[in-house]
């Protein structure tokens, strides 16, 4: 792949690979929901399809202090504060529509115990292989 480069994985936490059917949505005003790729106790990356109708920078939605929220067949954490990392279309990606697709690396911060254990829980048992730590990078 042109462009791209492999890189020394440097997060402290694991990452995992998230099962089919996890999710993550952005709240209380936006309209970003998708399916999570993989996660880690320090964060999380998701696909979502940019619908052009949120008119919102990444620095005013942080200023007015969104959360996420994941979920999956019976599982639920949410209300978790983070920071945005990295959001940017997915070229590559095949559409039937013209729709873009957005993708969206946050970093969980200010976690309290209980949303640590909660989050701790939901990686238990929504995730489907732990990541490699050499990954192909922007």
């Amino acid at each position: 792949m042109a462009g791209r480069k492999r890189t020394v994985e440097r997060r402290k936490n694991k990452r995992y690979k998230a099962a089919k059917g996890a999710y993550a949505a952005i709240s209380p005003n936006s309209r970003k929901l998708g399916q999570i790729a993989d996660i880690s106790l320090g964060g999380l990356a998701f696909s979502y399809i940019d619908t052009g109708s949120d008119h919102q920078t990444v620095k005013e939605e942080q200023s007015q202090k969104e959360t996420i929220f994941l979920s999956s067949m019976g599982y639920y954490v949410g209300n978790l504060p983070f920071k945005t990392i990295s959001d940017y279309e997915v070229a590559d990606t095949p559409s039937l529509t013209s729709m873009k697709v957005r993708r969206r690396h946050v970093k969980f911060t200010d976690l309290s115990f209980k949303q640590l254990f909660d989050l701790d829980y939901y990686l238990r048992n929504n995730v489907a292989e732990q990541m490699d730590y050499l990954q192909e990078q922007h």
